[in-house]
């Protein structure tokens, strides 16, 4: 059995998957009786968009005896103790620029991860960005930066493209030796909800030739119920459609994704081992920039709501992973 963790993108919102992959942890920790398990011990990849790709790195970041180096405690803490420090407005917004400076943003992720490249990550990992200058998603993984060191490109780099929300954040340039290629954006441009790529992606790995023995476990975090009206939308012009646009596309782009894989485990008659999480509300929800701790609060609560809700179903996930790595 291979076991497949993806994580949507969401900015802040990232509270919300982190909360659900904590309570995760503690069972993992439960039915091995291993004090110290992580995350990254039970999953054989892990891809994440945007802010996934951040909770990927750390959860796959190694210490130096070779386990994962951030507990899923840790990489929640640093959500809630690091927001408000990396979204700090720039100046001169919105005439010219991103909304935010990406350097402290940086910063923090050299703090957490050093010099560390792709191939160091302890397991294969997907991180999912979009190239505005070849007009074509990329897709930084552990699997090709092992097998090609043009590709080992830095973690943090890696990241920061993920996470280049346009608007919010200015893009990433890849740089060799002087130059400086490509312009890359955030990957939830295209796929929001990487588990797709992540189910597509784990057929790379040794051993994995059949997905009827792939386990899926895909971590979304918060959307709300908001509904347009014909009346309303027929007369949206240019700046009326600018915010709702993005909100239609990327829960589109998830929906979808969630659709068709439910289709493809239920057609190789195993739809117990897909699982997609996801919090829904009628409320007013905090931006995915916003860092108040009003709003740091209430994705927390989000986070724990989801995770009461989906609590027989992440006991019996980690049933499963933890009796899948005994009887290996």
């Amino acid at each position: 059995m291979k076991n497949i963790l993806s994580i949507d993108g969401g900015g802040m919102k990232g509270i919300v998957s982190a909360v659900v992959l904590r309570e995760l942890e503690k069972k993992l920790r439960e039915y091995s009786q291993e004090k110290d398990a992580r995350i990254g011990d039970y999953f054989d990849l892990i891809a994440g968009t945007s802010t996934g790709s951040i909770l990927t790195g750390l959860y796959l970041y190694a210490n130096e005896q070779g386990g994962s180096k951030y507990s899923a405690e840790d990489v929640l803490q640093l959500y809630i103790d690091q927001g408000e420090y990396i979204f700090k407005r720039r100046f001169g917004y919105p005439f010219f620029g991103a909304k935010y400076t990406n350097k402290r943003l940086r910063q923090k992720l050299y703090e957490y991860f050093d010099d560390a490249c792709l191939a160091d990550l302890r397991r294969p990992c997907l991180m999912v960005a979009y190239d505005m200058t070849k007009k074509q998603a990329v897709f930084f993984n552990t699997v090709s930066s092992r097998n090609d060191p043009k590709r080992n490109y830095p973690l943090v780099d890696a990241i920061m493209a993920s996470t280049g929300a346009p608007t919010y954040f200015p893009p990433q340039a890849l740089q060799v030796g002087k130059k400086r290629i490509n312009c890359l954006v955030d990957g939830g441009v295209v796929a929001n909800n990487p588990a797709m790529c992540a189910l597509i992606e784990s057929l790379k790995l040794p051993g994995n030739v059949c997905l009827s023995d792939t386990l899926l476990l895909s971590i979304g975090n918060l959307t709300n119920k908001k509904s347009y009206q014909y009346d309303e939308v027929k007369r949206w012009g240019l700046v009326n459609w600018a915010v709702p646009m993005l909100d239609v596309f990327m829960n589109g782009s998830e929906q979808t994704v969630d659709y068709e894989l439910r289709k493809i485990y239920q057609a190789i008659d195993r739809p117990h081992n897909y699982y997609r999480m996801i919090w829904v509300t009628e409320e007013e929800i905090p931006g995915m920039d916003d860092t108040s701790k009003e709003a740091v609060k209430k994705l927390v609560e989000y986070g724990e709501k989801l995770a009461y809700r989906e609590k027989y179903r992440i006991d019996e996930i980690a049933k499963k992973i933890v009796r899948a790595k005994n009887i290996l």
